[in-house]
């Protein structure tokens, strides 16, 4: 059986993300998964375990990797790493290296012989803090540079990408449940968001939930304290609106809802970079529309199931339209699907494996 060996800046209890995603594909085609997870700054022991099949290693790191601001400090805080992941490497065999993090630029000289692939999923030259961007910009072109391969998610990290590394394939999330129609039910009444509350343009949100008879229901955990407080004032200003802190997407109450909305603040540059999101195919396979934020460089998709909105107003008319046509535009929805399932990514993946 091969063996791969996965390095995330991920703990695996996160909520689920692309890096899940391809783990669990690789298990379900065979291979065994070893995955190093999010580091740690205090604990100077390894620790390991295994669940679900996957052994899992953590280990520590010197300084988080959007802090470190001169090179020297890169070099020490690498120096750290590659001891823990020697150690972590003569404890396991592996096949190839599937590596999501940006500046892990030493791993061929880590790991001879072996091949890397690189996934890059964010536009993290975008999310760099404060005088971070030229070291982060440089650190995933060397990264990119040094792997066989490396796939992204989005068309403008792609054109991007390409410039470091001629071998860039996109790979998109997809679909983990096969659609399914929805059940016919007398009142739709309620807009879906799921996901991270975070990178969203709360005026707009504010004036729909305010403007329009729609009930909104936000699910998923905040991501800082002011997302905190606009959950909180939404909540206890307006009766349509509810608010759900977790809840994985197969226990989600759907029966009253008829769209998903995403409504990121496009002003936002790492948001821009987004061609769809890793939640989109699976609210799609449950029937769901998804009303959109203007996104320059959104997936093509019939309109009639995901909406580009540039205002208040335009969400609203897209709003009434798939409440209006929820069941006429499922046909849409499962055509769309057809092409964005497992068997569909594991070719990208398969070819970058054994190219």
């Amino acid at each position: 059986m091969k063996k791969v060996l996965i390095l995330t800046k991920t703990n695996w209890s996160e909520a689920p993300r692309i890096r899940h995603q391809l783990t669990r594909l690789l298990k379900r085609k065979g291979y065994q998964i070893v995955f190093v997870e999010k580091n740690a700054y205090k604990n100077f022991l390894i620790k390991s375990r295994k669940e679900e099949g996957i052994e899992f290693f953590g280990h520590a790191e010197l300084i988080h990797h959007q802090l470190r601001y001169f090179k020297f400090i890169q070099r020490l805080n690498n120096f750290v790493v590659q001891f823990y992941l020697k150690k972590i490497i003569k404890r396991v065999q592996f096949d190839f290296i599937m590596n999501f993090s940006y500046e892990y630029s030493f791993l061929k000289k880590l790991a001879p012989g072996k091949k890397v692939i690189t996934m890059i999923e964010d536009d993290f030259e975008s999310q760099a803090k404060f005088g971070m961007t030229r070291q982060i910009k440089n650190q995933v072109a060397e990264t990119c540079r040094m792997s066989d391969s490396v796939l992204t998610v989005s068309y403008p990290l792609m054109e991007k990408l390409k410039t470091y590394n001629s071998n860039v394939k996109m790979l998109f999330p997809w679909s983990e449940r096969q659609y399914t129609e929805p059940p016919k039910t007398q009142d739709r009444a309620t807009v879906l968001y799921f996901g991270y509350v975070h990178r969203l343009e709360w005026n707009v949100i504010e004036k729909l939930i305010k403007e329009t008879d729609h009930k909104f229901r936000f699910v998923g955990p905040t991501a800082k304290s002011s997302d905190e407080k606009m959950i909180e004032h939404l909540k206890h200003t307006y009766s349509n609106f509810e608010y759900i802190p977790f809840s994985s997407i197969g226990d989600l109450k759907l029966d009253d809802v008829f769209c998903s909305i995403l409504p990121y603040d496009p002003e936002i540059k790492s948001v821009q970079a987004c061609t769809i999101s890793n939640r989109a195919f699976n609210l799609l396979s449950l029937g769901l529309p998804l009303a959109y934020a203007d996104l320059q460089y959104l997936i093509e998709a019939p309109e009639s199931i995901i909406t580009k909105n540039r205002s208040v107003e335009d969400y609203k008319k897209t709003l009434n339209f798939f409440r209006e046509n929820f069941y006429a535009v499922q046909k849409d929805i499962e055509t769309f699907l057809n092409s964005h399932y497992e068997n569909d990514r594991w070719k990208i993946l398969e070819e970058a494996i054994n190219e």
